[in-house]
């Protein structure tokens, strides 16, 4: 059989577990059985001390997610992406404007859910976290291998996902300008996507990661270059992406990752 389980942390787990135990014969015998089990995917029997410890395990290695936002993409989707990429289960708490206004957010304010009265927010274990790169970056350090790089490639990292929020807050400017007509937005969104936007996905394509593997902010980059499908006109957005290979390869990278293809083609329209 082949363990389905991460070894490093079952191991460490255990250790922990057979520390404070005694060591008697019975004790050993059930750690072994629930080392064992753990590592390859078997159940021991219900009510023997080897179960106990295997469920202590168990919720150890599967953290208890629950993600809150509105039933849109908008900042919430880099964490989706981010959580299915890593392959955790996570439970959605998604509500409309007018829940959120009708009495929502005061309430998970008043319960210290969200400090700053915004969304989204990912409770871990019931450690309520809000920010979205904050959350990336703790999902990232608990299971992305965050922990194990280099100070200059987590340097690396966050100058990309910092570079994503300058670029996406000066188009969201245009989005939610209540003064401008929709005509004057299309205006607007063509103006940007043919010269800020060039500009930005230019220097983007200069500096973003040829590591296969992808991180979280390839995640932030991915959904800035989706909004930009989204709200530049047609002509715009594919002269946006002309000449610019690593884009066009961060693309085909993240949409062909483990589990992302599937949940691109079941997710939410923005």
């Amino acid at each position: 059989a082949t363990p389905n389980r991460t070894h490093a942390s079952a191991i460490e787990i255990s250790g922990r577990l057979f520390c404070s135990l005694m060591l008697g014969s019975a004790a050993a015998f059930a750690l072994g059985a629930v080392l064992t089990s753990y590592l390859y995917g078997l159940v021991p029997p219900t009510g023997t001390p080897a179960s106990e410890l295997y469920a202590k395990i168990s919720q150890q290695g599967e953290p208890d997610i629950t993600l809150r936002y509105f039933d849109i993409r908008g900042r919430a989707e880099p964490i989706r992406l981010y959580l299915t990429l890593l392959g955790l289960n996570y439970t959605e708490v998604v509500f409309t404007g007018e829940e959120w206004r009708g009495g929502l957010k005061s309430r998970w304010m008043a319960e210290g859910i969200i400090p700053f009265g915004q969304v989204p927010e990912l409770s871990y274990d019931n450690v309520h976290l809000v920010q979205s790169h904050a959350i990336l970056r703790f999902l990232a350090r608990k299971h992305g291998g965050y922990n194990q790089l280099t100070e200059e490639a987590k340097a690396r990292i966050e100058i990309l996902a910092e570079g994503t929020e300058d670029l996406r807050k000066r188009l969201m400017t245009i989005k939610y300008d209540s003064t401008k007509t929709k005509e004057e937005k299309e205006s607007a969104y063509l103006q940007f996507c043919t010269s800020t936007a060039q500009e930005w996905m230019l220097k983007f394509d200069g500096v973003i990661s040829k590591s296969p593997v992808v991180s979280y902010a390839d995640l932030l980059l991915y959904d800035l270059i989706d909004i930009h499908a989204a709200l530049c006109p047609k002509e715009a957005f594919e002269e946006l992406m002309k000449e610019k290979p690593n884009l066009q390869n961060l693309r085909s990278k993240v949409e062909t990752a483990d589990g992302i293809q599937e949940y691109l083609s079941v997710r939410r329209s923005y």
